[in-house]
């Protein structure tokens, strides 16, 4: 994918071995991922017809019969699981922004004035205008960075405030009622580098009136413009854009390089001219791998060096020499091996080696093998890549020199060479079904690069093999089926990665959410109960962007997915924790069906079994408010019983306040209190409240009927006689 400055400055440090984009910055700033999709004991078979029985499982596919380590094993699968690492985008996590602002150079004029420049600085527009317009020479020069950095800013004058990334989808407006949340401040990131000049004359048009709603919400807002736009939007909005400066590249590098003296480095390698032509993202990329290659015992100086180098002077006419020299001399074999190395990257060589095989077949070459006892063991074929003219390849890692070369790699071959990029994508397509064993890893692998592709080629890559991995069996002929069978679930998690992926990507993400936006209302079952599980993996960093799509998807027909949607929501509401999680999903109030509403109330009261903190009392009077007015009597009831129920669970002072927030949401209308008391009546004679004598619960439930029966008889005496 296209490289991307949210982590521009180092929010986290770099995870160890995790395939990092090219270009791109790396991040660990993760929500904790979920199981893992696969245990990587390399005991897995993709296939179809399962056989379970005396604690093994049997795959049929194609014929073949691969036994599986046992049920628990194969339970383990989970095609929501090892969605990638969160990279900074969406709902800032507060320890991450704090890490941000103690490895952030500032630019000049952004927090501070420049000694030569009286202007306000970015920080002074916002604190004073709520409004801060950030523009740039170029689309890369830490502009989503300096966007954090205000954020935080802003977070430690006002704790209760959240910094928070909306993403400008097509059609993306300025409107309060989809970006402000009632009693939830907030400081709203958008970036506007990837929109259309009609989204964005939209949105200039909006800015006056979302202004003052910023100022009704106590909130700020701030809005990356597109290079080329600054003196269109300063003409407008006078005094409100700040173009962002560039600080010293050597100051950054120096804050991100580990374990060396920049000074020293800089000073031995001449390197301190070279690095002052690049802007922090790419300085601060070259310093993270200055420092993860000089910890595997690379010359720091060398190392530097040749990234400078390759910066600058790109050494893709070297590739393409040597692979046309293979091209030449007829070596297939090796260009087939270069293509399942690039893909697979540190995987086993007979998985390596098979890729390589189905490659070749793909092109009809499908050369004949010699006896099993002369024929080559995969690390033998393997070798071949590691030869005299490629010196970038290990095989006995199988891993590519420097970090990110095998990127490289895959790309070259789907730039410079379109006739093979329909195979290309047959092939990686197929790979889940056709190359036996691969474990977690190699998975997750295949989802990245395949990301890594889609940025080379379009988000429709992504599209097109999540589709093709998300289609079951049961799916097939019929749009309302779909399965959740182990192998089903297995190829599903690839594309459930792939699209968490690509879906927040700067470049990508766009025609991605679109596509996930269309399938939420009109794709089979399978597409729908795909999309399902990429809304919980994206939920916790774009609430509005996964429940806006939950909200449609709670229609389905599929049993299948109305669960992964009850899951979804529980998954959310956890990471957001009640308060956030009941403000964002008022929105499903609005022209609700039975079947959303029945899930709504399902997952909300999924949360509240799970709630381990205080509900603020303005979030749980508005969404009763609008539940008791809006949803059907079956599924209020189970909502207020499992409100009822943790009232019990918690200590008096939060008790007490979570009985008054349904006693205001009544709003003193008889029929509603009516309606409540009956609630609680019925369920004390289900058991459904369970009560006892002496009960907690019992203690609710009386505090309940004693506030209704007040309010209710306070509403009487005030009505004319």
């Amino acid at each position: 994918m296209e490289a991307y400055d949210v982590d521009a400055y180092a929010i986290l440090d770099p995870p160890a071995a995790v395939s990092v984009p090219e270009g791109a910055s790396r991040a660990e700033d993760a929500a904790p991922p979920p199981t893992t999709a696969v245990s990587g004991n390399g005991a897995l078979r993709v296939g179809n017809d399962l056989d379970q029985s005396h604690h093994k499982t049997v795959i049929n596919y194609k014929h073949e019969s691969i036994v599986l380590a046992d049920d628990e094993f194969v339970a383990q699968i989970s095609s929501a699981a090892r969605v990638q690492a969160r990279t900074g985008r969406g709902l800032q996590d507060r320890e991450a922004l704090q890490r941000l602002a103690d490895n952030y150079v500032p630019p000049p004029g952004l927090l501070v004035e420049a000694a030569e420049d009286e202007r306000e600085t970015a920080f002074q527009i916002l604190q004073r205008r709520r409004v801060v317009l950030i523009g740039a020479e170029g689309r890369d020069c830490g502009q989503f960075a300096a966007a954090q950095r205000l954020g935080f800013e802003l977070q430690q004058r006002n704790p209760q405030l959240v910094v928070r990334e909306e993403l400008s989808d097509e059609g993306f407006r300025l409107h309060a009622d989809a970006l402000l949340v009632e009693d939830d401040p907030a400081a709203v990131l958008v970036d506007l580098r990837e929109s259309d000049d009609v989204d964005v004359r939209g949105v200039r048009q909006d800015l006056v009136g979302f202004t003052e709603a910023l100022e009704r919400h106590s909130s700020y807002l701030v809005l990356i413009i597109p290079p080329g736009m600054t003196r269109a939007f300063e003409e407008h909005f006078p005094g409100r854009v700040h173009v962002l400066g560039k600080p010293s590249s050597a100051a950054v590098f120096a804050c991100h390089v580990r374990g060396i003296d920049p000074d020293a480095l800089v000073a031995r390698t001449s390197a301190a001219q070279s690095l002052e032509r690049l802007w922090p993202p790419k300085v601060k990329e070259i310093a993270d791998a200055v420092s993860d290659r000089s910890d595997r015992d690379e010359d720091p100086d060398r190392v530097l060096r040749d990234l400078l180098d390759d910066e600058l002077h790109s050494r893709t006419p070297a590739l393409r020499k040597q692979i046309r020299d293979k091209q030449e001399s007829g070596k297939p074999e090796w260009l087939a091996l270069l293509l399942a190395a690039s893909v697979l990257e540190g995987a086993p060589p007979e998985h390596i080696v098979e890729a390589s095989d189905q490659m070749l077949a793909r092109n009809g070459l499908n050369a004949e093998r010699p006896v099993p006892l002369l024929q080559l063991s995969p690390h033998a074929r393997l070798g071949q890549l590691a030869d005299e003219q490629f010196e970038h390849f290990d095989s006995d890692t199988r891993w590519f020199r420097p970090p990110g070369f095998g990127a490289r790699v895959l790309g070259h071959f789907w730039r410079e060479h379109p006739d093979l990029r329909a195979p290309m994508l047959d092939w990686i397509g197929e790979l889940p079904a056709k190359v036996r064993d691969l474990d977690s890893d190699e998975l997750d692998q295949i989802a990245d690069r395949s990301a890594e592709l889609a940025g080379a080629g379009g988000a429709g890559i992504a599209i097109k093999l999540a589709q093709q991995w998300a289609k079951t069996t049961a799916g097939a002929s019929d749009r309302t089926t779909t399965s959740n069978s182990p192998s089903d679930r297995y190829r599903r998690s690839i594309a459930v990665r792939l699209l968490t992926a690509t879906g927040i990507d700067p470049s990508l993400g766009r025609s991605v959410r679109g596509k996930l936006w269309e399938w939420s209302r009109r794709g089979n079952a399978d597409l729908q109960l795909m999309t399902a599980e990429v809304c919980a993996g994206i939920g916790q960093s774009f609430p509005r962007v996964a429940l806006t799509r939950l909200k449609h998807l709670a229609n389905a027909d599929n049993a299948h997915v109305r669960e992964a949607v009850r899951n979804a929501l529980r998954q959310i509401g956890n990471q957001l924790g009640a308060s956030r999680f009941l403000r964002y999903v008022s929105e499903w109030f609005d022209s609700a069906p039975p079947a959303r509403l029945r899930l709504l109330s399902d997952g909300v009261s999924a949360v509240l079994e799970e709630l381990n903190e205080e509900v603020e009392a303005d979030a749980a009077t508005s969404f009763w408010r609008r539940a008791l007015a809006t949803m059907p009597p079956e599924d209020s009831c189970s909502a207020v019983r499992s409100w009822l129920r943790t009232a019990a669970q918690v200590g008096r002072d939060e008790r007490n306040s979570m009985v008054e927030s349904l006693v205001r949401a009544t709003d003193s209308n008889p029929f509603t209190i009516a309606y409540l008391l009956r609630v609680v009546a019925v369920g004390q004679a289900s058991s459904a409240l369970g009560a006892l004598a002496d009960d907690p619960l019992t203690e609710v439930v009386h505090l309940l009927c004693t506030r209704l029966d007040e309010v209710d008889h306070a509403w009487s005496r005030e009505e004319p006689s």
